[in-house]
């Protein structure tokens, strides 16, 4: 038996289909790992690109090194988190925080 065929949509919309780039709707984030050092050790965090750059601006904005941030945002973050969750709302709120001022 072999599969049925989509029903075809009209020769317009499958030229507009054709030429339509859906990567961008559904491309992954792009993960970069970097390792920072803490107070008591030095951790590996993977993490969104966007995320880092987002963080970097902070740290640009702040004047304060990420390094600092991180050490800042581990001390602070509760027990069950983990930093690179803390990090990512932390880069989220902050930017969230900016847009309303």
């Amino acid at each position: 038996m072999q599969p049925e065929k989509m029903p075809s949509l009209g020769r317009a919309a499958d030229r507009s289909m054709a030429v339509l780039d859906h990567a961008p709707l559904v491309a992954w984030p792009l993960v970069a790992a970097r390792t920072v050092p803490l107070r008591d050790r030095q951790t590996r965090l993977r993490l969104e690109t966007a995320v880092w750059e987002g963080l970097d601006a902070i740290a640009e904005r702040e004047g304060c090194p990420v390094k600092e941030l991180c050490v800042a945002l581990d001390a602070d973050r509760p027990p069950n988190v983990t930093l690179s969750s803390a990090i990512r709302s932390y880069v989220l709120d902050y930017f969230r925080a900016v847009e309303r001022a």
